[in-house]
C-alpha cells in the first residue's frame, strides 16, 4: 500500500474512505487494497466506532459493484478490493472517482478544463439512457453557437419544440442548463420526452441542485414547455443513501457516479473529448501520490 497516498481528512465517512480505497487500488503495485488495509489505517489514528465504519465502508464497495455491473474497475470479494486491468479501460468511472476525491485546486490544468470534460460525460450518458440525442449548451460552447440566443436558436431547430423568445433583453450565458437530450419519435413533431440537465463537478455541488428549473428555462427563452421535460442533475461523487434519497427530491433524475459510468463505455468518452480525460487523470494521479 503507498505510504504516500494521503489519509482523507473525514476517517468517520464510508463513502470517502471507499473512494480511499479504491484510488489506493489503482496506484498500489498489486492493484489491491483490503478491509485489512483500511482498519489498520483506522486504528493507527485511534478512530472511534472503528469496525461499525469498516462494515459501513465494505457495504458502499458491494453497492458500487451492484450499481455499476461491468464497468466497475474492480473485483471486490468482500474484503478485498482488486483492480480489473488497465484502469483507462474504466475512464468514465475512475475520472469521475478523481474528480471526487481532489480537491477544487488540485484539479486545475492548463488547457484542460475538467468542467467541460464532465459535461461531455454527462451528455453521453444522457444520450445513452434516453436512446436519443443530445446537445451540450454549457460554456463555452463547441458544437453550438457561442451565443446564448443563436445557440438557442439551433436548440429549437434540432429538437423543433419551441420558438425563441424575442422581447427578454437579458443577456446570459447558459441558464444553468447544461445540456438537452431528447429523443425524436419518427415523425419527429412536438410530443416527446426530454432531458435538461445540469452539473457539478466542483466541492459546492449540493449549492447547485435547484439551480436550473427547466419550467422557468422555458418561460423565459422558450416561450413555454410543451412537452414533458425532466430535470436532470449530475454529479461525479457517490453519496450515503440518506443523501442521496434526500437531494433527489430536488435533482430528479439524478446521475451520480455509478450512474454514470454504467451509461458510459470508454471509447464512447475517449472519442467525445480526443482522450483529453485520460491526460487529466495521469496529472491527477502525479499529483495526488506527490
Amino acid at each position: 500500500m503507498p505510504a504516500n497516498i494521503a489519509v482523507p481528512a473525514d476517517v468517520s465517512n464510508p463513502i470517502i474512505l471507499a473512494d480511499w480505497l479504491e484510488i489506493l487500488a489503482l496506484t498500489s503495485d498489486d492493484g489491491n487494497a483490503s478491509h485489512g488495509d483500511l482498519q489498520r489505517t483506522l486504528n493507527t489514528l485511534s478512530v472511534n466506532d472503528l469496525d461499525e465504519i469498516c462494515t459501513e465502508c465494505m457495504g458502499e464497495l458491494n453497492r458500487r459493484v451492484s450499481a455499476t455491473r461491468d464497468k466497475y474497475p474492480f473485483t471486490f470479494s468482500g474484503t478485498l478490493l482488486k483492480t480489473k486491468g488497465d484502469w483507462r479501460d474504466y475512464i468514465p468511472y475512475v475520472f469521475c472517482l478523481l474528480l471526487s476525491h481532489c480537491d477544487d485546486e488540485t484539479k486545475k490544468i492548463v488547457g484542460l478544463k475538467h468542467e467541460v470534460l464532465f459535461e461531455e460525460l454527462s451528455c453521453l450518458a444522457a444520450r445513452n439512457f434516453l436512446g436519443g440525442e443530445v446537445l451540450r449548451f454549457g460554456t463555452p460552447r463547441k458544437e453550438l453557437p457561442s451565443g446564448f440566443r443563436e445557440a438557442l436558436a439551433v436548440v429549437c431547430g434540432k429538437v423543433n419544440e419551441w420558438t425563441p423568445t424575442t422581447n427578454n433583453t437579458l443577456r446570459r450565458q447558459d441558464g444553468g442548463l447544461d445540456l438537452i437530450a431528447w429523443k425524436h419519435f419518427p415523425d419527429e413533431q412536438i410530443g416527446k420526452l426530454i432531458l435538461f440537465g445540469h452539473c457539478a463537478s466542483g466541492d459546492n455541488w449540493d449549492r447547485k441542485v435547484n439551480e436550473l428549473q427547466p419550467h422557468d428555462f422555458c418561460s423565459l427563452w422558450l416561450g413555454g414547455d410543451k412537452s414533458p421535460i425532466i430535470k436532470t442533475f449530475f454529479i461525479p461523487r457517490r453519496l450515503d443513501l440518506d443523501m442521496f434519497n434526500f437531494h433527489a427530491v430536488s435533482a430528479k433524475l439524478f446521475f451520480d457516479r455509478c450512474r454514470i459510468a454504467y451509461w458510459v463505455p470508454s471509447e464512447d468518452f475517449h472519442q467525445r473529448t480526443a482522450k483529453a480525460p485520460l491526460t487529466w487523470c495521469e496529472k491527477m494521479f502525479e499529483r495526488i501520490k506527490n
